[in-house]
């Protein structure tokens, strides 16, 4: 299969380096440094497994259309990203969102029908340009957008669970999309606040209400919208919590870096989307104001 992985950061270098590893045919599109790096000394993959693959590595999509284009640049960069790579979206070829937040399925669409909404539990860091860290082995699920199915996709889970990445297929990706926004509404909210591993949001006995709490302004708007659920999002909160206890959640790590965050994306769209059904998501909202805070101060 032919794969181009647009955004090539600590997800988009993990996914991109397991499915090379996996034989598939892989091109990562991202900043020059971190091409320059893949190209001169390969992509290294360090933490849950340890290996070198060196997949093709370009700063701008390539002319001829792949089967799959996975998007995993940050939120906030969506649109940019997907006109500049918009001459290699061809008739057959199917956009993969596994990014954070809520919305980058909307824009892929005005591209293409295939649409196919994911996401992912896997923690991973980018140590260094052309290092990633995986950070903790989690799930990822797929599913055409916003509902529905297509053999295509199963092809996708089956290369997927080839490559390590344990995958499978769902026929509600709208709803696990929200499941996951809701969180990383606790994830990225608290953990980029009191800078800390995630881990630490259950270690700590002070916050497991206040992550209820805030979890649960995300389950009240999405009901309101209809939206369901095939997991409950504690459920998922808790295990991703578990499989990633050592990894600092990626608005924590754009902190730490002076970059600007996807907050606007994750507990920024949970407000948005309460005030538009009449709603109040007031802990959401002060961990959206804290984190733009931070993020204002460090840049």
């Amino acid at each position: 299969m032919r794969i181009y992985v647009l955004g090539a950061g600590s997800i988009g270098s993990l996914l991109g380096a397991l499915l090379t590893k996996a034989g598939e045919e892989v091109t990562l599109i991202g900043r020059e440094e971190q091409v320059r790096a893949i190209r001169n000394g390969g992509l290294k993959v360090t933490g849950v497994e340890e290996f070198t693959v060196r997949p093709l590595a370009e700063v701008y999509a390539p002319e001829e259309p792949p089967d799959l284009l996975i998007l995993a640049v940050k939120s906030y960069s969506t649109k940019t990203a997907l006109e500049c790579a918009r001459h290699c979206i061809g008739k057959d070829t199917w956009i993969l969102s596994i990014q954070n937040g809520l919305g980058n399925e909307e824009l892929a669409l005005k591209y293409t029908p295939k649409v196919i909404g994911g996401i992912t539990t896997n923690g991973a860091m980018l140590v260094d340009w052309g290092k990633v860290k995986w950070t903790g082995r989690g799930v990822t699920v797929i599913g055409k957008y916003p509902v529905g199915d297509d053999a295509f996709i199963h092809e996708v889970a089956e290369v997927f669970n080839g490559a390590g990445i344990e995958t499978r297929v769902t026929q509600n990706a709208v709803g696990w999309k929200w499941a996951k926004t809701i969180v990383n509404s606790v994830i990225n909210g608290l953990g980029s606040v009191l800078e800390v591993k995630n881990g630490f949001l259950k270690e700590n006995p002070y916050l497991e209400s206040i992550s209820i709490e805030v979890a649960r302004e995300g389950c009240i708007v999405a009901q309101q919208l209809g939206i369901e659920f095939e997991i409950h999002p504690l459920e998922l909160l808790w295990d991703t919590i578990e499989r990633t206890r050592d990894n600092y959640n990626s608005t924590l790590q754009d902190l730490m870096r002076g970059r600007r965050t996807e907050i606007d994306y994750i507990n920024g769209k949970i407000v948005e989307y309460a005030q538009s059904v009449g709603l109040e998501a007031p802990r959401n909202e002060l961990l959206w104001a804290l984190v733009k805070a931070k993020e204002g101060q460090n840049r």
